[in-house]
């Protein structure tokens, strides 16, 4: 069993292990992992794989936002199956530094080559980290409807909405915010950008909750202040 809460791994390790990597023709090396992880990587390689056929990946000149929302599904999916992986594991950087390095490099690579930010040196650009939450808080309750609400956004959706300072994820709020955005056509990044940024100032004074009509009528309040 994997012990997510007492996983350390920090920045100086992760850049030695990273310097170690080799990419191959058909992989990337080493990876040597405590027997633990094995049924982890098998279940995420297999996945990417599935994820390959049935999207025609293998024919993409560069994996795009298609393979960041797939993939961030069934990588969510599979950490939702571990035991005692929880919201705040996945707050723990050295948690995805150790499963971008160690445990699946090949999948990291196969979307941004070895770009070291994504792997490990910038917090808030760490890929693994960005798609899982970006689906976490996009959650529907089950992958088909999660995809349906996401599957008309861009990468730099999740950019904006992962990347954001603020004063943490409101789980619930985010949640109503990202399925009132899938209703509108207009999928430019400053309507979005406006609406992110309007929450954080709202969120100073308000709890969302007490409004009236609730988290809904919060985030379509938000949404009808910037379409005025």
């Amino acid at each position: 069993m994997i012990k997510w809460d007492n996983l350390q791994y920090d920045v100086n390790k992760a850049n030695r292990d990273f310097e170690k990597l080799t990419v191959k023709s058909t992989s990337v090396e080493p990876v040597d992992l405590p027997p633990e992880y094995h049924e982890l990587r098998r279940k995420l390689i297999q996945a990417r794989d599935e994820l390959f056929v049935e999207y025609g990946f293998d024919n993409a000149n560069k994996l795009d936002y298609n393979f960041d929302l797939t993939f961030g599904l069934e990588l969510y999916n599979i950490l939702a199956e571990e035991e005692n992986f929880t919201n705040r594991a996945a707050t723990n950087d050295d948690l995805w530094r150790y499963l971008s390095i160690r445990v699946i490099p090949d999948i990291v690579h196969s979307r941004w080559g070895m770009n070291e930010d994504h792997f490990y040196k910038m917090s808030r650009r760490i890929w693994l980290k960005t798609i899982w939450w970006y689906v976490n808080l996009s959650w529907r309750g089950d992958t088909e409807e999660t995809y349906e609400v996401l599957k008309n956004n861009s990468t730099d959706t999740i950019l904006q909405l992962v990347e954001r300072p603020g004063i943490g994820y409101y789980t619930e709020m985010y949640r109503e915010l990202l399925l009132q955005y899938s209703w509108y056509e207009d999928k430019s990044r400053e309507m979005f950008r406006q609406v992110l940024k309007l929450n954080t100032a709202q969120l100073l004074t308000t709890s969302p909750e007490l409004v009236k009509g609730g988290i809904k009528g919060y985030v379509s309040t938000l949404f009808e202040t910037v379409n005025k």
